[in-house]
């Protein structure tokens, strides 16, 4: 035997007799780490049931609650049965823009330079002036609308405006846009609820997380994630609004966008909706949807420059366009790098193994691809 089992042959020893000195005092033993009942057979037929317990007054463990009081200092939790569950009635929750933006924090993520400002622009300009979304998307609760715009200069928003809007109407003056905005835990958050005390508005966009977020480098960074977001969601219960918060995409490839979220999973398991913005390789963008109340949506988009349709345009929607593009994507790196296992594919385009050889059948079904010794490639390049 090695020096090191017998350590730990000695190690053991020694935890079993602190558990035999800690034997519970109905009877049972231990026997080293294995637990055996007494073995009394005859006892265990005829004796009645041992009565239960009587409870014993709660002390709270040190160990958990630190200087506090050791009795009398811990609340009986306040539970609900299932059949009350069942039964109840909940309100539903209030929708913004028909099959989009509900009440609550919403993150809308996308890489720079991929067009969410021209879009929060669009969203902000149809909820005020109560104009369907892309002609499409009915608004449900239009009114005020208070954009921050923490990372542009009013001239930029006036020259945006100018391309979305040709002439002044009245109800612009239902958008208020601020500028500069304090870091949320440094006071920001006080500054908003006393902004929505006074002047309750149906949305509310900040435009980006990063300007509210106060920099420090010994903050503990999902604690942070997540406070900022939760505290952005107690504002929107309290006022019954939608606040919809501008960040940005990580720069590697994700299968989700939940994933796709650049920042800690705080950012994520606070808020109730995601939003990410992606282009395509024809430069349009996909807008994929998901929340804890609401469906998954995928909305294709069109950036049109004439003048008198300008701005993002609604092209389709549905899981096909999703499809499709991740066909494009499969096929563009086939023509790019040549023939492929599936694996190796999953591996550069971020995606999920099984998902993709799925794909990768029904493209070869549908006649894009062609399986020959274990790789794909594209119909008719050899």
């Amino acid at each position: 035997m090695s020096s090191q089992d017998a350590e730990f042959d000695r190690f053991v020893e020694e935890e079993a007799a602190k558990l035999r000195a800690q034997q519970p005092k109905n009877g049972n033993t231990w026997d080293g780490f294995r637990y055996q009942r007494p073995t009394d057979a005859a006892n265990e037929s005829d004796a009645p049931p041992p009565p239960p317990p009587e409870p014993e007054a709660y002390e709270s463990p040190e160990s958990l609650t630190p200087g506090a009081p050791t009795t009398g200092s811990v609340k009986d939790l306040k539970t609900i049965d299932g059949l009350a569950i069942f039964k109840a009635e909940h309100e539903v929750l209030p929708l913004v823009i028909e099959n989009l933006l509900f009440n609550g924090v919403t993150l809308f993520g996308g890489r720079p330079k991929v067009g969410k400002s021209w879009l929060t622009l669009i969203i902000a300009l149809a909820v005020a002036m109560d104009h369907a979304l892309w002609g499409k998307l009915a608004i449900k609760r239009s009114g005020r609308v208070l954009y921050c715009a923490l990372e542009e200069p009013p001239s930029r928003t006036t020259a945006r405006m100018k391309k979305l809007i040709p002439q002044p109407i009245a109800q612009l003056g239902n958008i208020e846009f601020v500028y500069r905005l304090t870091a949320l835990l440094a006071g920001g958050a006080a500054e908003l609820d006393r902004y929505l005390t006074r002047n309750p508005a149906s949305l509310v966009i900040i435009d980006t997380l990063s300007a509210v977020v106060q920099a420090s480098g010994k903050r503990d960074v999902f604690r942070s994630d997540y406070n900022e977001v939760a505290i952005l969601r107690q504002l929107a219960e309290r006022h019954k609004t939608a606040i919809l918060v501008v960040t940005h995409l990580r720069k590697m490839a994700a299968e989700s966008v939940v994933d796709a979220i650049a920042g800690t999973t705080g950012l994520t398991a606070a808020c109730d909706a995601i939003w990410g913005l992606r282009r395509q390789s024809n430069g349009d963008v996909l807008l994929e949807v998901t929340g804890r109340e609401m469906e998954e949506k995928t909305y294709a988009l069109h950036f049109e420059t004439d003048p008198a349709t300008f701005g993002w345009n609604f092209i389709g929607e549905g899981e096909d366009l999703k499809l499709s593009s991740e066909r494009k994507e499969i096929l563009d790196l086939l023509r790019e790098d040549g023939p492929m296992e599936p694996k190796q594919i999953a591996t550069q385009l971020a995606k999920n193994p099984n998902t993709t050889r799925v794909l990768l059948r029904k493209m070869a079904v549908d006649g894009d691809v062609v399986k020959i010794d274990k790789k794909y490639r594209v119909v008719g390049k050899q």
